[in-house]
């Protein structure tokens, strides 16, 4: 018998300091049985950089058809593909001619740079950015996980701050395209 998705909820206080965005988020998240709990906090991550009232968590690793995230207008058409990790560039190349606008989160820096290098002559840069994000801190994300998270997150400059009560995650994001 397959394993099923095991949820999430992470109610957020949210602060872009950058974009003086402000908001709440009561935000559902399902990990799939494949998915360890960092994975899962790295998508939460990826919402947070992007994060708009329209934005949603997609099936994701359950589909190969569908990102991590995106944001629809209310035609059904796809505004704003999100994906992590290091996608082929048929693959960015097909997401790009889908919607408006995608982002690409990367996370491991010993392969980011390598990937980096093989796509991005080969990519639309005026519709693809490329970001990558690394921890600052010496806690793990994973710390932060719990089946219901009350979490704070502040985004300054390049960096995004995501705290509980007994601790706070540093992260840095670059923008590389």
């Amino acid at each position: 018998m397959a394993k099923s998705s095991t949820i999430y909820k992470a109610d957020i206080i949210y602060s872009n300091l950058n974009s003086h965005y402000y908001d709440d988020f009561s935000l559902t998240m399902a990990k799939h049985p494949s998915e360890n709990e960092e994975r899962m906090m790295n998508r939460l991550i990826c919402f947070l950089l992007c994060a708009n009232q329209n934005l949603e968590f997609t099936k994701g690793l359950s589909s190969t058809d569908e990102p991590e995230l995106w944001e629809k207008d209310l035609t059904g058409e796809i505004v704003h593909w999100i994906e992590m990790g290091e996608p082929d560039e048929k693959r960015i190349r097909q997401v790009a001619g889908k919607s408006q606008k995608v982002t690409i989160f990367t996370i491991k820096k010993n392969t980011a740079e390598q990937w980096l290098e093989k796509v991005k002559d080969k990519i639309p840069h005026n519709k693809v950015d490329v970001f990558h994000l690394e921890s600052l801190s010496e806690e793990n994300i994973i710390e932060l996980v719990s089946k219901s998270m009350k979490l704070s997150c502040t985004i300054e400059d390049d960096s995004i701050y995501l705290s509980n009560d007994q601790r706070t995650i540093h992260y840095k994001f670059q923008k590389k395209i």
